[in-house]
């Protein structure tokens, strides 16, 4: 619930694509956040230019920002890292989006920077690492460990006490089984069911997944 004494924090949105639009959507249901503004790192950029009718900031212009405002990376890539590093070293705080239509255990933890969009499930005991993407329905189970930078797409499903490496990219409508292990910045492709471990740097693809892909760095 909203404390009506405090103005609402100033959000920031870190990128200029179409689910930076989508992230600024969800905002916008949080009454804790205004949205005001984009933030491009990368060219084409001209100075000037508007999102949503909201004004768009080169990344060097976070010295202009106070303490007022906090920020939220909105690139569904598991190489946002990146974008999210520059900003942190030019003194940008972040903010946790949890959008009012997600059901979330008050035994959860979710971490800073970490975007749970609607309708997501998130059951007992599970932690959400730093800035970690949870898209539309997905349902996370109990005991599960979602380590930093990892982006699970829409409707993926994942069983209890599942263990995610960080910057690993779970594919849309994606199921892994209970207690299994998917290692850092693999790869798991729509649709697929995971039904053995994941080793680190993979892409895994079908019913059940196999690896067709290895040396990877995420996606």
């Amino acid at each position: 619930m909203r404390d009506f004494s405090k103005p609402p924090t100033k959000l920031l949105i870190l990128g200029t694509g179409v689910f930076a639009q989508e992230v600024a959507d969800l905002a916008s249901d949080v009454p804790d956040f205004e949205v005001v503004g984009f933030v491009a790192s990368t060219p084409p950029y001209e100075p000037g230019s508007t999102l949503l009718g909201l004004p768009i900031y080169w990344v060097d212009e976070f010295s202009r920002f106070d303490d007022a405002y906090q920020a939220i990376c909105a690139l569904g890539t598991t190489n946002r890292w990146r974008f999210i590093e520059q900003a942190r070293e030019l003194g940008m705080h972040f903010a946790t989006l949890v959008h009012p239509t997600a059901r979330v255990s008050r035994l959860a933890t979710i971490g800073d920077g970490s975007v749970i969009s609607a309708g997501v499930v998130i059951s007992t005991q599970t932690q959400i690492g730093n800035h970690v993407i949870i898209s539309r329905g997905a349902l996370i189970g109990h005991h599960n460990k979602i380590q930093d930078y990892v982006t699970i797409t829409t409707g993926a499903n994942l069983a209890g006490n599942v263990t995610v490496g960080e910057r690993v990219y779970v594919g849309m409508g994606a199921i892994v089984l209970e207690k299994r292990t998917i290692g850092e910045r693999s790869i798991i492709g729509a649709g697929s069911v995971v039904t053995r471990n994941v080793p680190a740097c993979v892409e895994v693809i079908g019913v059940p997944a196999r690896i067709v892909t290895g040396n990877i760095e995420g996606l």
